[in-house]
Parts: structure tokens; C-alpha cells; sequence
């Protein structure tokens, strides 16, 4: 997948934007800081949407089909305010870009504490389209194969997806998601049977017309079936911010604060827990319920509404939110100073600092019916220099962290062949309880072997590298200790074997940064079977499956 943002790096354009007249002689406010880089994370925040699809590619059960009334059209209301065309003053509030209705809910779960609503067909469509989707890298890649692969429908015959998520009794999530599709799809060509897991449900609504899909967690379907395209309730504060939704923005985001504080770890765990502390400590205690919207016209657009809790003044709140990210663009430069960035995104992340600080410039925030607001306006490519730059951020915390080299030991004299022959000596593993982590450390040390943990891949399939299991093999060959290992830690226990598909966890030689001499790989990475696949990267024989 193509990364852009090299050459195409946020312009110093002079924007035209309308502004509400009735701000214009209001109190100055100062340009609200860089709080956008969490717009940028609206789209990353979708990656969450792997807790619905990961898990074992086991149809499910049959579920019966049928066919909803596809969305209503967005109409067009009167805006709340009139409107002007002037020159900027640096402090009056942007006008909204759209002026459509709140989001259609239908076919939520109640108790829903998180909703993304995304116009994809729309959003494709746009020149900007392709490009943001790009930059989600590998993270946006994994979510639309497994998006495809679960429902049977191509992103590009997605008119409008919606998203709802809430915890469950059980300590985990449930979820429903709505698609919206372009055309009408009949179950042969929606395909049969789905390959995920048991655990989800799919239906077409009875007069849906072949043109609404929707999945959910299995235990609730009929529970969603019975509601209907009826609206669920939702917590007072989260409904204010919903009704103040516009179905016509092709991004939004809509969530309680204490759904990231209470069930954020499940639900962005991996990569996507910086951007979860982010958030948290962006927010405070002060916003209750916020919604994040992205849309693209001729210039990129970004808002923020939230409710306040009790004590706390909408506008108190937006100056609270400005001092908070006033020293973001600063912060980040300190990061990537003091941990320079891998190559292969050092010229966007370079340029992060900047961009974030002509975000600031272009930021108003306001008290607006009794929210919190902040909007930007910037030029269109802003928003995915923004969103790429923001994954290569999250990808450098993880790999600082989760990605980690146990050892590279000294090879640079190594033989062509001297990986698998230090693979062959004999070795001992012993311990009562350790994680995945310090058994492959230990491993590495013993053999003098370069092991590497590639943790974004474990992360996508729910592997972590700290889960705790007990070993005792003694006196065997290195690459069995190493196979026996990655057996224990891996997530379905009713593999077989190596060479059983449901074995996720494997290992691969790879050309590492300290190359081995010719052609031969330099160090070995744990990673999973799917990962590898998508990348082509060729498995030892003892994981290959067996002719039946």
C-alpha cells in the first residue's frame, strides 16, 4: 500500500472559510493548540474495530436472512445561525462545512458507549480518499481484509457503516455494525459460509431491500433483531452529543469518557494504547461525552463537541482543553528527539511537529447550545499527512515496546548458514512460570541467537507477549525448544500441532538490520501465520501444513 505525505506535506494555503457573524465581536479566544492530532486519531480508532473479527475463521451458524429500508437521505436544515464570507480575524468561530441531520442509530445495541459512523463510499470517492486510507498502514490494511472477509462485501459497495460497541456482563464487548451498502446484494453473492467465528451473527432487516447488512455479537442477536431500526436509548450525556451529530460528515466518532477510562484497554490495547493515555489525559474528568467529526470538501475539516460535568462551564472547559495541548507540538519534537524515528517514516514524523503547530493557527473553540466546540479548517491534504503521521507515531511507541529485540548478538562473522546451525545446539528451558517475552530472552541468550517479537502482528491476532505458561525441556535442540514455546503461547488450544492452521504463532528467517553474511537471514522473528502470509515471507517446513 502506497504512503503518501513525502512530497505532499501540509501547504500554507489562505483559506476562505465562512464564519458565524454573530462571533465575530464576541471575547477573543486564543488558536487552540494542536488538540487535533486526536482527529487524526478518529480513523485509528477504528482499528478497534478488529475486537469484532478477531478470533477463530470458523463460520458461524447459520443466521436467517432478510432484507431493512436502506438510510433515509440526509435532509438539509436551516443553519442555526447566519452566515458570512470575511476575512479571518483569527478569532471567530468556523462555520460547519455540512448541515446535515444526527446520525440514524437504528440497529444499536442499548447501552452502546461508542458509535463511529463513517460515509466510506463518499470517502473513497474524494481525491483524499485512497490517501487516507493508505496512511492508516498496515492497521487500516488488516482492518479492511477482515472486514471483507467477514461480511462479503468490498469497501467501494459500503455506502454508509456504522459502528456500536458496549460492554458486556461478561467483562468483554459486544457489538453490532450496520452497513449500508451501495446496491442490492443477494446472499449468493454475499457468500456462504462466512469465514469468522462462531461468536458472530449476521442478518439482513426484513425490508431492508437487500441493501442494509448487519453483524453482531451472536448472544445478542436477537435481542438487535427484536429492536429493530428503533434507535436504542443512550446515558443522557452521550445522547446530547449524538443529537448534535451531522450524517453528512464523513467521519465521526461519538464516546463517553468513561468508556476509554473503564473498558479503553480491551478495547485499544497494543498500538493503540498511547492514543488511549492520550486521550485521557487530553480529556480530564471534565468531558463527559465528546464527539470527534472529519470531513473532506475542498479543505479538511475537524470539530470536537463535548459535554462538561458537573461544576464545569462548556467554555471553561474548551480554555481547559487548550492548556492542556498547548505544549503538545513540543512534547512530540522532545519524543522524537529522544528516540529518533525508524527510517522508513522519519521525514513525516520530522515534519509532525510543524504540521501540528499550523493545526494550532487554524483552531477556534467556543461554547456553542451548551457544548464544548472546537473546529480547524486546513488545507485538504492535511488530513492524511495528519492521520499517517499519527500511525507512524503509534507504530514507533510500539515498537519501542512490544517489537522488541532480545538479541541481535554478534553474527557479522556468522557463516551463511549460521543461524540454523546455532538453531541445532543443544539447550535447556526451565522455569515454573514465565511470559513469552523473557522465555524467547532467555532462549536468545543461551544459543547467542537474534530473536525478534514482531508485537504488531501478535497485537492484531490478540497474542500478547506477557502472557505466563511453565516449561521444562531439557538437553534439546535449540529450534524444538523454540517450536515447543511458541505452542504453549499460542491462543487456540485445540491445535494439533505446528502445521495445523489454527497454530497462529511461527517463526520466520529474515534479513534483519544487522545482515548476516551473502544472502542468508540475519535474525529470526516470532510473528503469526497470517502476518507472514500477507507479506509472502516463506515458513520453516516444520510449520508448513500437511498434504491430506
Amino acid at each position: 500500500m502506497t504512503k503518501y505525505g513525502a512530497s505532499e506535506t501540509l501547504e500554507d494555503n489562505r483559506l476562505e472559510i465562512r464564519v458565524t457573524e454573530e462571533t465575530v465581536t464576541t471575547r477573543r479566544r486564543r488558536s487552540g493548540p494542536p488538540w487535533l492530532m486526536l482527529g487524526g486519531g478518529l480513523l485509528v480508532l477504528a482499528g478497534g474495530g478488529i475486537v469484532l473479527f478477531s478470533g477463530d475463521d470458523k463460520p458461524p451458524a447459520p443466521q436467517p436472512q432478510a432484507t431493512v429500508p436502506g438510510n433515509p437521505v440526509p435532509e438539509v436544515v436551516e443553519p442555526l445561525v447566519q452566515e458570512s464570507t470575511f476575512a479571518d480575524d483569527g478569532q471567530s468561530m468556523w462555520v460547519s462545512p455540512t448541515e446535515g441531520k444526527p446520525i440514524d442509530l437504528g440497529y444499536l445495541l442499548p447501552g452502546t458507549q461508542l458509535v463511529l459512523h463513517i460515509r466510506v463510499a463518499e470517502l473513497l470517492a474524494h481525491a483524499e480518499g485512497e490517501k487516507v486510507l493508505a496512511a492508516l498502514g498496515p492497521w487500516g490494511e488488516q482492518i479492511v481484509e477482515q472486514l471483507t472477509r467477514s461480511t462479503g462485501v468490498k469497501l467501494p459497495e459500503i455506502e454508509t457503516l456504522l459502528l456500536g460497541i458496549r460492554p458486556s456482563r461478561k467483562g468483554t464487548l459486544d457489538f453490532a455494525l450496520r452497513l449500508g451498502l451501495v446496491q442490492e446484494k443477494t446472499q449468493a453473492e454475499l457468500g456462504e459460509p462466512l469465514p469468522v467465528r462462531s461468536e458472530v451473527a449476521r442478518f439482513r432487516p426484513d425490508q431492508s431491500e437487500g441493501k442494509v447488512l448487519v453483524l453482531c455479537s451472536a448472544e445478542v442477536l436477537s435481542e438487535l433483531e427484536s429492536a429493530a431500526a428503533q434507535p436504542p436509548l443512550f446515558a443522557r450525556e452521550l445522547q446530547r452529543v449524538l443529537q448534535r451529530t451531522d450524517v453528512s460528515r464523513m467521519a465521526t466518532l461519538v464516546f463517553a469518557s468513561k468508556f476509554l477510562q473503564i473498558n479503553g484497554e480491551e478495547f485499544l490495547s497494543g498500538a493503540g494504547e498511547p492514543l488511549r493515555e492520550a486521550l485521557g489525559d487530553f480529556l480530564g474528568e471534565e468531558a463527559t461525552a465528546i464527539a470527534l467529526s472529519a470531513h473532506w470538501d475542498d479543505n479538511f475539516f475537524l470539530e470536537l463537541q463535548s459535554t462538561v460535568a458537573l461544576n464545569t462551564r462548556p467554555h471553561r472547559l474548551a480554555a481547559l482543553l487548550e492548556q492542556r495541548v498547548a505544549a503538545s507540538s513540543d512534547q512530540i519534537e522532545d519524543v522524537l528527539l529522544a528516540e529518533p524515528p525508524h527510517p522508513y517514516g522519519r521525514k513525516v514524523l520530522a515534519r509532525f511537529p510543524a504540521m501540528l503547530r499550523k493545526l494550532g493557527n487554524y483552531t477556534r473553540s467556543d461554547e456553542v447550545e451548551g457544548l464544548s466546540v472546537l473546529r480547524c479548517y486546513l488545507p485538504v491534504n492535511a488530513g492524511h499527512n495528519l492521520v499517517m503521521a499519527l500511525e507512524l507515531l503509534l507504530e514507533g511507541e510500539t515498537s519501542r515496546d512490544a517489537s522488541v529485540v532480545l538479541r541481535r548478538g554478534d553474527i557479522s562473522s556468522a557463516e551463511p548458514s549460521g543461524l540454523a546451525e546455532r538453531l541445532q545446539q543443544s539447550t535447556s528451558l526451565v522455569f515454573p512460570k514465565e511470559t513469552l517475552q523473557r522465555a524467547l530472552e532467555i532462549l536468545s541468550e543461551d544459543l547467542g541467537v537474534p530473536l525478534e517479537i514482531a508485537g504488531r502482528d501478535l497485537q492484531l491476532e490478540g497474542i500478547t507477549k506477557n502472557q505466563s505458561f511453565e516449561i521444562d525441556l531439557q538437553d534439546q535442540p535449540g529450534a524444538e525448544i523454540l517450536l515447543a514455546v511458541l505452542l504453549r503461547a499460542n491462543p487456540d488450544r485445540t491445535a494439533s500441532g505446528p502445521t495445523d492452521v489454527k497454530q497462529k504463532l511461527v517463526y520466520v528467517l529474515r534479513q534483519g538490520e544487522i545482515k548476516g553474511e551473502g544472502d542468508q537471514p540475519s535474525v529470526i522473528v516470532v510473528t503469526t501465520r497470517s502476518a507472514a502470509a500477507r507479506r509472502g515471507e516463506k515458513l520453516p517446513a516444520v510449520f508448513e501444513p500437511t498434504a491430506r
